[in-house]
């Protein structure tokens, strides 16, 4: 999980390279069933996770961006799911 989150981290600024490996990763997690209820759970689970180690300094601006980036990635996941499986 960590390698995946920091592979896609770190292509953030590379839409092309971005594409390419949430794509990849995409197919990776084919043996899941990836829907949109379960990428709400896992969401809201990483941004509590964060929230509660980070307290203050995970201010709203971050939790929207979080939010923003594991919605992104999770309906990459489901769309790789519903056009390729």
């Amino acid at each position: 999980f960590m390698n995946g989150l920091n592979q896609i981290i770190s292509s953030l600024t590379d839409p092309k390279g971005l594409k390419v490996i949430v794509e990849t990763l995409g197919f990776q997690h084919l043996d899941l069933e990836v829907t949109i209820p379960r990428v709400i759970i896992f969401r809201d689970a990483i941004v509590d996770l964060l929230q509660v180690e980070m307290g203050a300094r995970f201010t709203p601006k971050a939790k929207d961006g979080w939010m923003t980036f594991l919605n992104y990635v999770g309906g990459a996941y489901i769309y790789v799911r519903v056009k390729f499986a």
